[in-house]
């Protein structure tokens, strides 16, 4: 994603405690179009959070950008942030 249109958008995840960070990934979930999301917890998420869903996950021309910094393949330019039908980026 460009810088110019990084600086326009407003949006981050904040992960403050385990319920935040479960919350994300469901929301992950459903956005791969999951019809089944199991959930494993342990010690109120402080040992253990696992999501195993039957998603459709990343695409695999998206890997080589997974780990980058503002990186999205859902946005390119500024007028895509209008046409967006998921929970994320």
């Amino acid at each position: 994603m460009p810088e110019s249109l990084v600086n326009k958008i407003a949006a981050g995840e904040v992960v403050t405690r385990p319920a935040a960070a479960i919350k994300e990934m469901i929301e992950n979930s459903i956005d791969a179009l999951s019809t089944h999301i199991g959930i494993t917890i342990k010690e109120g998420g402080l040992k253990l959070i696992s999501i195993c869903d039957n998603g459709k996950g990343i695409q695999e021309q998206d890997l080589p950008i997974l780990c980058h910094r503002f990186t999205t393949s859902k946005i390119q330019d500024y007028k895509d942030l209008t046409s967006i039908l998921t929970f994320g980026f």
